[in-house]
């Protein structure tokens, strides 16, 4: 009986000790738009890549309204989307200063307030304006 107790208590321990945001391994199904928490792996106005930064720039949506992280500071603000098109409105943020994260945070809302469509492919979102590519996020798992 012990040893099953401490074996029980091992796993619980484990378990406990796994990431909290982990990449999606799901390529087969698409992920979806709202409730899932969006990682920003590329912004088409940063070619030579995203720098890097101590925690993940993203994005989730949930009944009309969209949070996250730009890098520095906390965003949020509304949005509307009808089948394919995308659009963000009063987009706003904490303001505090970050040396290295100031670029990629003014990018990543530029693209937001120029947003036009989405699409989903497997666990990958991308954002645009018409048929141009503005920035990709990859899905992951919240637990």
């Amino acid at each position: 009986m012990q040893k099953v107790l401490f074996f029980l208590a091992v796993i619980a321990l484990l378990a406990g000790c796994t990431p909290r945001n982990r990449p999606s391994t799901d390529g087969g199904a698409n992920s979806t738009l709202t409730n899932t928490r969006w990682k920003l792996t590329g912004l088409s106005s940063m070619p030579n890549g995203l720098p890097k930064l101590s925690k993940d720039v993203f994005l989730q949506l949930d009944t009309g309204r969209v949070k996250g992280f730009g890098g520095c500071n906390n965003y949020f603000g509304g949005y509307t989307t009808h089948e394919s098109h995308l659009s963000f409105t009063g987009v706003a943020s904490t303001k505090m200063f970050c040396q290295n994260a100031m670029d990629t945070e003014s990018k990543l809302f530029q693209a937001l307030n120029t947003t036009s469509h989405y699409r989903i492919t497997g666990t990958k979102l991308e954002l645009l304006k018409d048929q141009e590519l503005l920035a990709t996020f990859e899905a992951l798992y919240l637990q």
